[in-house]
């Protein structure tokens, strides 16, 4: 047998989703696996560079992977982009157009990026109140496992609602919590609770 007890689950994994012929091609893939680990945004996996599909376009990659829990999911790429996408979907089309469409909202917010800073202290010191709700990170340009990743890193993996005092605290940890914040503070606004926004943040 080439692989053994020791082998980690998710080489099994990305064996089987490899489009192969024969359980032997299977196994030698498992005695010398090619997978590559990442453990970026909160996220710890595997992917398979040898499993890939590529964008009509040529500008986006996708690759099989697979989290430490077995979750399955395509991990995409642009040429531009120093870190990847966590899609939770089995469908790369489907994969490459909800990275496509986050990496545009957040460039989108990165443009009131001093909007957020601003609100942000402003929740730190205690002037303005927020509530942030697990919906509103859902709404945000981040990744789901991204998302569900640092909330069990800093303890708040069953929190479904926090302050926005502990979420501007909580973004000197980690900055994309920004991207969280904007979504709580449109929502705020849309609701008739304008205090928290300030200014320069756009509607």
């Amino acid at each position: 047998m080439p692989f053994s007890s020791k082998t980690p689950k998710p080489f099994f994994t990305l064996a089987a989703a490899r489009q192969m012929t024969s359980l032997i091609e299977r196994e030698l893939l498992l005695a010398a696996p090619p997978f590559v680990r990442d453990t970026s945004d909160w996220v710890k996996l595997w992917y398979d560079p040898g499993n890939a599909k590529t964008s009509e376009c040529g500008q986006m990659t996708a690759y099989r992977a697979v989290t430490d829990g077995g979750r399955t999911l395509w991990f995409v790429f642009t040429p531009r982009k120093a870190r990847g996408y966590h899609a939770l979907t089995d469908c790369h089309i489907a994969a490459m157009d909800m990275a496509r469409r986050a990496w545009a909202q957040r460039r989108a917010v990165r443009a009131d990026w001093p909007a957020v800073e601003a609100l942000a202290r402003e929740l730190r010191l205690g002037r303005v109140r927020l509530d942030v709700r697990m919906d509103d990170a859902e709404r945000s340009p981040l990744c789901t496992l991204g998302i569900e990743g640092f909330l069990r890193g800093v303890g708040l993996g069953r929190v479904r609602q926090i302050s926005g005092r502990l979420a501007a605290w909580l973004m000197l940890i980690e900055p994309q919590m920004g991207f969280v914040l904007h979504e709580a503070a449109l929502r705020q606004r849309a609701a008739g609770g304008v205090q928290p926004l300030t200014a320069a943040l756009r509607p």
